[in-house]
């Protein structure tokens, strides 16, 4: 039986670690931080067999991805997984309760509490086991008295030794939930203790019942999962405990039989038959030998000595208060088996440490000391990020747009990245052994091999040889053809002066529901040059694309970002918003004005759900402040729509704020308008002194609602989801074509059309648009880290040909890869 660990992604600019166990029957995914999935598409390896997620810690570092993942699975044909994780699994699973849901798809919850039982040691039992594997987990606490104080009570459940399941404690007095949650007056913010915890359960089983088969090609509406009573008011608050602890996995493989010796068995008269084979199958049996003495034969006596089981180790150190617990952990306990050296260490063979090092941990002689206590002959692979290079994880689309910067290298400006670590990896003071996480490195586990990259994945990377060799990309004809041609036409064209011109547009994410290899999914940042950014929307990623676009400057970018407008509860348009606002906390010094979002009610619940596992803006005292706009109460008709909840703080402040966000970006104005989709959704139109104005649509349908709202806008930035053959499908989700984008823009007398959100069945190039006739607006196509001034829109009409010639000799260059998910069946929300 052959099985490997491997680095999907290291920590980079755009991916956090991800280690995959791989058998030939089943995977199993150690953390899935964001751009998992699209990790997964640029290296062509597939999720088939995924039996269980795993995760070190929750939060936006270890576990954004994983709503994502979940739909990618259910999409592709997966009907059920394991997800285990510490303290606050439940919660921060039950916090995606709005856009996180698949009927097709089951999730079994391991919540693996962080404080160890007063009489035994949580690591002891496996947390998780199979045919294959049995993962064992140890709580890494934080060396901090004041939090270990308010982190040290243990969830309501205790252990089951002989089956290793979690069990609830019996709770007599207490009514059953589906009781409680009938009462009419059921408010989930009650909830305490393990009734809390069923109903976090609850949550989860209501999101992913696995109750249907994978729907079929229809264009009819998907309805939502059904919604239990309080499924839309706050979750219960989390129980005391240390949301700063992690978690340690040892991943201990089969224990693999010796072989059997025929020539020995022969010898003691034990031929070839059902004897034989009981022997094989561990039983004792006698035998007449060829000097006719009777006597009992054993797998003992025939079979050779089992391998000790391969074992690996994920060790998670955020910080260096984690070093003292980890290293307890080791020192005693049933963990202490894998540490240390001598002859007492031979039930198993302990192959490769993935080491997550935070800040200043792998610096930490405590640290170093721990890592030599291992033996000789295991791998030690470390994400340090001071110690990791930094080379482009999504290498196709870069490819592509090292060729395009060639063509302008304003709009197209290469990818940032480095390939030199900053720091050096000193191994004279760390076992031999050592080397940095790099993604695409393989380690065979049995049989034991050392560390390889990935030689498929090396020769599909074409962006980092091409930018290194210092040449110019290699051009078709074709493509050099219309390079120049393009060139030729914008340089005969003089432009007048407009107004906002110098107004940036960078179109981080320009797919939809699903990334690709080429296209993240959405968000739009528009910089006003001496005043500040607005985000529009911030789908998976948009921090990696954030990050990749601005390099070392992106702190001050994110310091500068004064609004950030989310359209709507659907996934693709928010899952990024947290990481972004927990980067946000980050920030030292911290931003002296705070972050104003504009949006739903429903995106505020998810986000205070979430504050709880982790600041992001919300509480009084964070680093950081986030001001609610809601978006109902700066409607373009200044009608308040307040629903539930109705004169609640938000709304009460939600045109002050209003008014402060004008004032800090110099604009006249800025409002909502309803527009037409699946969920509830909003456009934006925001309005400068200097008299431009950008609109951007959201999700919709063709509204006059958004054409009188917006009339007259330098910059109509609208959804283009379908093709224009595509209209019967374009209204049953709810979305616009190409054609009905431009049309929309023509009515409101749109000077500029950017046209984004396309399909992932155009992942690359969507179909090309009618030419442009006189008096007509300018109309655009969106690419992902394309900088567009207002002033140079025009251009990207010009370059259409050239683009989607080079996109066509890309394709041509990667040559044909098989579809790793039906576009069709991807429920494009």
């Amino acid at each position: 039986m052959s099985w490997n660990a491997s680095v999907l992604s290291s920590v980079s600019s755009d991916t956090e670690p991800t280690v995959v166990i791989t058998f030939d029957s089943a995977k199993y995914i150690f953390n899935v931080g964001e751009n998992t999935t699209r990790a997964f598409l640029q290296s062509r390896r597939n999720w088939k067999k995924t039996r269980g997620v795993f995760l070190t810690s929750v939060g936006t570092q270890r576990a954004s991805g994983l709503p994502g993942l979940l739909m990618t699975f259910a999409d592709s044909g997966l009907t059920s997984l394991n997800i285990a994780g510490p303290t606050g699994l439940l919660h921060f699973m039950a916090v995606m309760r709005k856009y996180t849901f698949r009927e097709n798809f089951s999730v079994n919850p391991i919540e693996i509490p962080t404080s160890r039982f007063l009489d035994e040691s949580p690591d002891d039992i496996p947390i998780y086991k199979d045919d294959n594997i049995s993962v064992f987990a140890l709580p890494v606490s934080v060396e901090d008295q004041s939090l270990e104080s308010s982190g040290s009570v243990t969830l309501p459940s205790v252990v089951n030794k002989r089956s290793g399941k979690r069990k609830r404690s019996p709770s007599p007095s207490a009514p059953p939930l589906q009781e409680v949650i009938s009462h009419p007056d059921f408010d989930p913010t009650t909830l305490v203790g393990e009734m809390a915890q069923e109903w976090l359960r609850h949550i989860v089983r209501t999101m992913f019942p696995g109750s249907a088969a994978k729907p079929a090609i229809s264009s009819t509406k998907v309805e939502h999962v059904s919604q239990p009573s309080g499924f839309n008011r706050p979750l219960p608050s989390l129980p005391p405990c240390n949301l700063r602890a992690t978690l340690a996995y040892a991943v201990v493989g089969p224990r693999v039989r010796g072989k059997f010796d025929v020539k020995r068995a022969e010898a003691l008269g034990l031929k070839a038959g059902p004897l034989r084979a009981r022997v094989a199958r561990g039983e004792t049996v006698n035998v007449v030998g060829k000097d006719g003495v009777e006597r009992s034969v054993g797998p003992s006596d025939v079979v050779g000595a089992s391998e000790d089981p391969g074992v690996v180790l994920i060790l998670d150190a955020p910080s260096t208060a984690h070093i003292t617990s980890l290293v307890k952990g080791f020192e005693s306990g049933s963990f202490s088996k894998y540490w240390g050296k001598g002859p007492d260490k031979k039930d198993h063979a302990l192959r490769v440490v993935f080491h997550l090092c935070g800040n200043d941990v792998f610096e930490d002689e405590r640290y170093k000391a721990f890592m030599k206590g291992f033996e000789d002959n295991v791998h030690h692979i470390v994400a340090s990020r001071d110690y990791v290079p930094d080379p482009i994880t999504f290498t196709s689309a870069a490819f592509n747009q090292l060729r395009l910067n060639h063509l302008d290298s304003n709009i197209f400006p290469v990818p940032k990245y480095s390939l030199e670590a900053k720091k050096a990896l000193n191994t004279t003071d760390l076992p031999s052994n050592t080397d940095c996480m790099r993604a695409h490195t393989i380690i065979d586990i049995r049989p034991p091999r050392p560390p390889l990259r990935d030689s498929e994945a090396e020769a599909n990377d074409l962006f980092h040889p091409a930018a290194l060799s210092g040449e110019p990309p290699s051009l078709s004809d074709a493509a050099r053809t219309q390079f120049s041609e393009a060139q030729a036409r914008v340089g005969e064209v003089t432009v007048p002066d407009v107004i906002g011109k110098d107004v940036m547009v960078v179109t981080l994410g320009t797919g939809s529901a699903i990334p690709s290899k080429y296209r993240n999914v959405s968000g739009t940042l528009v910089c006003i040059p001496g005043a500040g950014y607005i985000l529009l929307d911030a789908g998976e990623g948009t921090w990696g694309q954030l990050s990749r676009n601005y390099g070392t400057a992106v702190c001050d970018v994110l310091r500068g970002l004064k609004c950030i407008f989310i359209s709507h509860i659907h996934g693709d348009h928010h899952i990024g918003l947290a990481k972004i606002l927990a980067m946000r906390q980050r920030l030292d010094p911290p931003p002296e004005e705070p972050l104003y979002l504009i949006s739903n009610r429903m995106i505020f619940l998810y986000l205070r759900d979430y504050n709880a596992l982790e600041e992001l803006g919300f509480s009084e005292d964070a680093r950081a402040r986030v001001v609610p706009i809601l978006s109902d109460e700066i409607h373009w008709r200044n009608k308040g729509r307040g629903g539930w909840n109705y004169g609640d703080q938000d709304q009460k402040g939600s045109r002050l704020a209003a008014g402060a966000l004008c004032k800090t970006l110099g604009l006249q104005k800025i409002n909502t308008v309803d527009v037409e989709h699946r969920a509830r959704c909003h456009g934006l139109i925001v309005k400068h002194l200097d008299g431009w104005s950008v609109v951007f649509s959201g999700d919709t349908v063709p509204t006059q609602k958004l054409v009188q709202a917006g009339a007259g806008a330098t910059l109509l930035i609208h959804e283009a989801t379908m093709a224009n053959d595509q209209v019967e499908m374009a209204r049953a989700k709810m979305h616009s074509t190409f054609g009905q984008a431009i049309d929309i823009g023509k009515s409101m007398n749109a000077q500029n059309i950017l046209l984004t959100h396309f399909s992932a069945r155009y992942p690359k190039m969507p179909p090309s648009v009618s030419e442009r006739q006189a008096g007509d607006p300018v109309v655009a196509f969106a690419f992902d880290h394309a900088n567009i001034k207002i002033g140079d829109m025009w251009k990207m009409g010009a370059y259409a040909r050239a683009i989607e010639q080079s996109f066509i000799d890309v394709a041509d260059i990667e040559g044909e890869e098989p579809e790793v998910i039906d576009a069709a069946h991807v429920d494009i929300s």
